[in-house]
This record gives C-alpha cells, structure tokens and sequence, in this order.
C-alpha cells in the first residue's frame, strides 16, 4: 500500500536554497578547515531518495543525487535535463551529455528512465512520487539514448509534472544503487549517486561527512548569480535543540544552524553573526471526519475553527516571525495572491455552543514553537470551547506515524506540510482522493464534493489563470465547509556565524546550497 509522509525539518517540508559562504575571519572561537562547511541536521531514516519521509531524508538525497530540474527565484531552471515540455499528460526531457554517476558511468536516458521507474514502483513505500507524478498515476517512461530524451506520459492529468520532477526524492539513482536497495538505503550503495557529494562516513544519529566528487561537472544552470566554491567536505551534525545549536555557533564549532524564534535573541548585539528567516512549514488544522470521530459532524468542526485565534497561534508558535497565511499555503505561494477564503474569526461563543461537552483527540508535532507550545494553545482553545480534550504533543516521527497507521486514534491534527511543489496542489492532496488506508493522501477522509470537482478541473488546466481559479475554489470549499483552518506558514531560522551566510532561492526547502568564499 502506498502511503504519504510529509515531514518537517522534517518534518517538514519550494526549492529551499540555501547558499553558505564562508570566509576566514579573526576570530578568537575555533573554526573550520577552509575547504568544509559544517551544519545541522535533524536524524535521517533512508540514504535512498525514494523512501524519503522527513527533511533530514530529502536534505540527504539532494546532498547525494541529482533531479531533472531544479528551482530557483525564475522558476525552474536545467538540472540533469537540459531543456523540457510538457503538457497536463506528458513531458519530454533532453539529459545533459557530460553528466555521470560517481563510479564514472554515464547517466544516460536509460539510467534515468530506470531510476523513474523505480520511484514509480508499486507498492514501493514511497511517500512522494505521488508528488511528482500526481494522483492515480503510473507513468509510462521510454527513453531514447540516441536522441537523448525520456518521455513521460500519465493516465491522469497532472500538468505539475516538471515542478514535482524538481523534488529530491526524484533523485537519479544510478545503476549500482537500484542492484542493491538495501545497501542503498543504508548509504553503502558505492557508485549509486549522480549528484556531487558522496557518503564519506558517519556516526548514525551524530553526524554525517560528504566529500565533493573531484569529476562532477553537472552543477544546475542557477539563474541566481551564486559566488564561492562548493565544500570540499560537507558535514551534517545532529544538534539535539536549538539552544545547543546557538551555541555551537557562537563558540565557532558550527558555521550554520537552524534556530527557533525563542533563540534569535542570543545573537543579537554578537558582532557579525547574521539571523535569517525564511518562509517555510504551513501549519494549519486538518479534521478526522471519519464515523466515530468528533469532527464527522460539519457543526463540530465550525466549533473547533471558532474557537481558535489564528494570530494568537502564531504568536504563540513563532514570536510573530511566522506568517499569517489566507489560504492553506504561504502567502507567496503561487495563486494564492488571488486567494479570498472566507476564514472565520474567533467565536467562543459559538464555539461552545458546537463543542460543549465533546471530547476531542488532538495530535501535533512537536515543532510548533517551542516544545510544540503551538499544539498546547489550540488544547487550551478547545477546552475553553467546554470541550475535553486529550493532547498527543510529540516528536515528528511518531506523529506522522499515527495519522497514517492509526487512522482511529485522532479527531483533528495541527498537520504541519512543506509543500515542496510550491502549489496549492499541494495540501489540496492531503483533503482530496483516496484515503491513506485507500492507498492515498486523503488523511481524515474527507469528502468534500466541490473541493473534489475543482482540484481536478484544475489537474487537467494548462491555462495558468483557470488554474489558479481553479485551485482557489478547491481551497475555499474545504474552508467554507471546515474541512480546514489555515493557521501559520512557520519560519525557518537559521543563524550563522562571522563569514557565512545563508539565502534562499526558489522557495524549496529541500535544496541546499552550500558555498565557500
């Protein structure tokens, strides 16, 4: 059965770029060798790009194995395809010809049509090609080795085709990597990589040291001027809380890290350390509406919807660096400027007459503020409502685990989406079609006719303009029938110390792009 994972920082997760520059500077803290770059990085699951759950998962893949296309502040721009076109129901890409795999193999359509195909693969666990090839897709991949081009073609329309081939979880893997999935996800697969870095060594759960391939040539073709030179060695440490990653920086034993907003405090006045933040995690809540839930009945979710002071969430959750969104997406996301959702505002009137005396199982991960201190103040709405509720505030993992195995336990969950397509489409899969035990996305088993219709008049739009209309309408049915409550799109913050700095192109939060000098 295939099921979808989103995750964040991870978890979570449109194309994150981050760009670290690093230069030697006086200092009296330790600091790095000139030629490496030291950052943090949440506990990964998979080394292969198809099995990829988490942030820390994707982060990997992008470190490792190159994708079609990539993203920056233009669009998409040449990864391993060099041009492309597509319609609603097919795409044909033209591959690079300098480009190989780390054993020195040639990356040929061959090899990229036979890593799709692996990503496409039934029942292969992947919780993201279903991104890329959209719903009740599988795709039918021909390569051409003489021409040098690989078509697609879907049975469904899906016209985010080349924006889900930009996600690192299309990583080309090459061929000693699909001879043995094992050693793959395991990282041992020698040879199975078409991107720059290679796994150099690791201490599970610790750290995890990549050295740059010395024969790569097939750097994408950014549109963004990007200065400086790639690491030679790029090292990934697991920082256990954003407090030990503050001081990790401040001591010069990391040259970037993430951050919460409780901790930018740390770095202010400290001479030449730069705070950046960065749109990232769209949290918003997403209703069981299974029978037996509490949230089966429409008048019991308006309740919930009312009871809940957005602003309020988000000043709890980020210190107010967070956005207050108007749809279930950032506000920059594409289409979402025409966006006019009628999102209710706080009732706690109304909201006690609909929630008096229910009881109400809510789940979030953790990294909704501080100690998932965004999950305690919806529990604390909800019982101001006169409702009882019981707060499952947990790690990630465990989290996403129980949406998808345990569809019984829960009746509403802060979900927390990295919308790596930069779409409405999207959370739009998180509400609509089949449902996880189905072999879908669809987590609470919402049925929502319209929102259903809209989606996929939008799948079969190659009109930009309809689409977006389209998409809006889809959105706004699900808001207008509670179905979901956009809440935050949650920052991501990084701190870095004297010499480096982070950027972002694109939006994907899976592409980080390290730089020295």
């Amino acid at each position: 059965m295939s099921k979808r994972t989103i995750m964040f920082g991870a978890a979570l997760f449109v194309s994150i770029t981050l760009i670290a520059t690093g230069c030697t500077t006086a200092s009296t803290t330790p600091t790095a060798s000139t030629d490496t770059i030291r950052t943090t990085i949440d506990i990964p699951a998979t080394f292969d790009p198809t099995l990829d759950q988490s942030l820390p998962d994707f982060l990997l893949a992008r470190t490792s194995y190159d994708t079609l296309v990539r993203r920056d502040k233009t669009g998409l721009v040449p990864g391993l395809a060099t041009k492309w076109s597509s319609t609603p129901t097919s795409a044909t890409f033209t591959i690079r010809q300098d480009a190989t795999c780390s054993d020195g193999t040639k990356i040929t359509p061959t090899v990229v049509k036979n890593s799709l195909e692996y990503l496409a693969r039934p029942n292969s666990g992947s919780t993201q090609s279903i991104y890329a090839f959209g719903p009740g897709n599988t795709p039918v991949v021909t390569a051409d080795d003489a021409a040098g081009t690989v078509d697609i073609k879907l049975q469904v329309p899906w016209p985010f085709l080349a924006q889900g081939l930009s996600i690192s979880a299309t990583g080309i893997i090459c061929p000693k990597g699909l001879a043995d999935p094992k050693a793959l996800a395991a990282g041992t697969a020698k040879g199975s990589e078409s991107g720059p870095y290679t796994l150099k060594s690791s201490e599970p759960g610790v750290h995890y040291e990549f050295a740059l391939r010395k024969d790569y040539k097939s750097w994408p073709k950014w549109t963004t001027k990007i200065g400086g030179t790639p690491a030679a060695t790029l090292i990934y440490n697991v920082s256990p809380d954003p407090t030990s990653t503050a001081n990790l920086i401040l001591s010069g034993q990391m040259d970037i890290g993430k951050i919460q907003a409780q901790t930018t405090s740390r770095f202010k006045g400290q001479s030449d350390y730069k705070v950046t933040t960065n749109r990232f995690s769209d949290f918003y809540l997403l209703f069981n509406e299974r029978p037996g839930s509490a949230f089966a009945d429409e008048a019991a979710r308006k309740g919930a919807v009312q009871a809940i002071d957005r602003a309020t969430f988000v000043k709890v959750t980020s210190l107010n660096t967070g956005q207050l969104p108007k749809s279930l997406a950032s506000n920059e996301t594409q289409c979402v400027a025409d966006a006019k959702n009628d999102i209710p505002a706080q009732d706690v009137a109304a909201a006690t007459s609909a929630l008096k005396g229910k009881t109400i199982r809510l789940i979030g991960p953790n990294i909704a503020g501080a100690a998932g201190a965004g999950n305690e103040y919806l529990a604390e709405a909800l019982r101001s409502a006169g409702a009882t509720v019981k707060l499952t505030n947990t790690d990630l993992g465990s989290w996403i685990s129980t949406l998808i195995t345990k569809p019984d336990d829960w009746d509403v969950t802060m979900y927390a989406d990295l919308n790596f397509l930069g779409s409405l489409a999207s959370p739009l899969m998180n509400f609509t079609g089949p449902t996880i035990t189905e072999g879908g996305s669809n987590f609470g088993a919402i049925h929502n006719p319209a929102a259903e219709a809209a989606f996929t008049a939008a799948s079969g739009e190659s009109d930009q303009t309809a689409q977006c209309g389209d998409l809006n309408k889809a959105i706004d049915a699900l808001i207008s029938r509670s179905d979901a409550l956009p809440l935050d799109n949650d920052p991501f913050i990084y701190a870095s110390r004297p010499g480096f700095t982070v950027h972002m192109l694109g939006g994907a939060l899976d592409d980080p792009i390290f730089r020295i000098g």
